[in-house]
């Protein structure tokens, strides 16, 4: 069914990462959920631990670029967005087109994701309020106390996974590169993820993705958890802001050390 054979290209690519970013966020954070409520409702781990959850995310990821690449390049992720323009793979007016897309798709998952295990939740949160036994489900919180791990720690840690990310993502797309079949892109990035979860998901969750962990954080603290904004000292802004710093970072490093450096088509 079409509504007209002439869609404007913003409108496109701002509908395209809504619906992306919520597939990634509603796999992603389902399998969260899934660990965590699963874990604590049976008393057991029959439900799987952190493996399961870079696994969940890795494909979260690829369903997500599945249904956005071929309209919007299936960003999902304000980082990888301002990286493209970075480098001068996205117009500048773009940027905002996507990022909006990008944050509206991953509140609707959040909201979704807390409707669909609400009684759940209410199983594990047995006092009746909204704890930190739950809301790691939505957000990313360090995992050690920050009297233990430095901020400068796990400012790092976004900037380092998140860039990268971005390495992995221009060499995939690269075609002067390995020449990845494009059906394989999704499959490969999302693998990616994965990889960067299992190597670097102890300090901070390995969020590295700004949309992810922001809209959710602003749902769970609509919804009545208790001080998503203040948990940590306050280190929200670590995972909203950095992960833009590290994705310029790992977009320019993989220009000038590779990109740029491609033999001249003859």
């Amino acid at each position: 069914m079409k509504f007209g054979e002439n869609t404007n290209q913003y409108v496109r690519e701002f509908l395209a990462e809504t619906l992306g970013t919520f597939a990634l966020v509603i796999f992603g954070d389902g399998a969260v959920a899934q660990v965590v409520l699963g874990n604590a409702a049976r008393g057991d781990t029959f439900f799987g631990g952190f493996l399961n959850i870079s696994f969940g995310y890795g494909l979260a990821l690829m369903i997500g670029i599945c249904i956005s690449g071929g309209v919007s390049g299936g960003h999902l992720n304000p980082a990888v967005t301002l990286a493209m323009a970075a480098v001068k793979n996205l117009k500048p007016l773009q940027v905002p087109v996507y990022m909006a897309g990008q944050y509206l798709g991953a509140f609707l998952a959040a909201l979704v994701l807390w409707g669909e295990y609400a009684d759940a939740i209410k199983m594990v949160e047995t006092s009746g309020s909204y704890t930190s036994a739950t809301h790691g489900i939505f957000a990313s919180y360090p995992f050690f106390g920050t009297d233990q791990v430095t901020t400068l720690s796990l400012a790092l840690d976004q900037m380092l996974g998140t860039a990268m990310l971005l390495i992995i993502i221009l060499a995939v797309t690269d075609k002067k590169n390995m020449k990845i079949e494009s059906s394989l892109v999704p499959l490969t990035i999302g693998l990616g993820l994965t990889a960067i979860h299992l190597s670097f998901g102890l300090n901070a969750g390995s969020a590295i993705n700004p949309a992810r962990d922001f809209a959710p954080r602003l749902l769970t603290s609509m919804a009545g958890w208790k001080q998503p904004f203040k948990a940590a000292q306050s280190w929200f802004w670590i995972p909203w802001l950095l992960p833009h710093v590290g994705g310029v970072v790992g977009a320019l490093i993989y220009q000038f050390m590779i990109g740029i450096h491609h033999p001249l088509e003859e």
